[in-house]
C-alpha cells in the first residue's frame, strides 16, 4: 500500500510541477480531452497452467494536457477505465474473469509536426479478477502510441499498453492494442 501510494503521489507531483510553469494551450493536443478506444488485450496469469486468449478490449478515458513552454513538448494526466468482464485464462479449476480496471498515469508527448504526436506514459491500475479465488490487485502499466489531430479537436490514435499486477503470489501481465478517437475540449 505504501509503494502504491507513493507512486500515485510521484506521478501527481510531476504532473502538477510541469503544468505550472507553463498553461500554454496554443496547438493541438493541449487541454481538456475525452476518448474511447477499442482493441485487443491478451493476459498472462503466472504460475497457472490455463489457456489464454486474445480477447476484446475497449477504454473510456479522460485527460488533461499541457504544451511546456513554447516547445513541443506536450505533459499531461490520464484517468482510464475499461468496462470488462472478460475472462483472461481457463484452466482445469474454472475460468480467470477480469472485472475491472481503472487507471491514472503521467502521459510526456512530443509533437512531431503540428498534427502528430508521438508519446509514452506511465501509471498506476488497479484490477478486480474472480476465480482461483477473488483478487483486488495493484499494478504499474506503461505504453507508448501515437495521435494524429484529424480535425480542430478531434484526435484519433493507436495505443500500446502493458499493466503487471501483483499481490503475494498471483502476477497478471496485460498487454493492450487499442485505436481511439478522442475530442479535446
Amino acid at each position: 500500500m505504501k509503494k502504491t501510494a507513493l507512486t500515485v503521489f510521484l506521478l501527481a507531483a510531476t504532473a502538477a510541477a510541469s503544468a505550472a510553469p507553463a498553461l500554454n494551450q496554443t496547438g493541438n493536443f493541449t487541454g481538456a480531452g475525452i476518448e474511447i478506444g477499442a482493441g485487443a488485450a491478451k493476459s498472462d496469469v503466472k504460475h497457472i497452467d490455463g489457456n489464454e486468449k486474445t480477447k476484446a478490449d475497449a477504454a473510456i478515458r479522460g485527460s488533461y494536457n499541457v504544451q511546456l513552454g513554447n516547445s513541443d513538448w506536450i505533459s499531461g494526466g490520464e484517468v482510464s477505465v475499461k468496462p470488462l468482464h472478460r475472462t483472461v485464462s481457463s484452466t482445469a479449476a474454472g475460468d480467470v474473469k477480469q472485472k475491472a480496471d481503472v487507471g491514472v498515469s503521467y502521459v510526456q508527448g512530443y509533437r512531431l509536426t503540428n498534427d502528430v504526436m508521438a508519446y509514452g506514459k506511465v501509471g498506476y491500475h488497479y484490477g478486480r479478477f474472480t476465480g482461483a479465488g477473488d483478487k483486488n490487485l495493484n499494478g504499474v502499466g506503461y505504453g507508448a502510441g501515437v495521435k494524429y489531430a484529424v480535425a480542430p479537436n478531434v484526435e484519433a490514435g493507436l495505443d500500446w499498453e502493458q499493466t503487471r499486477y501483483k499481490k503475494s503470489d498471483t502476477k497478471i501481465n496485460n498487454n493492450s492494442y487499442m485505436a481511439t478517437i478522442g475530442y479535446r475540449f
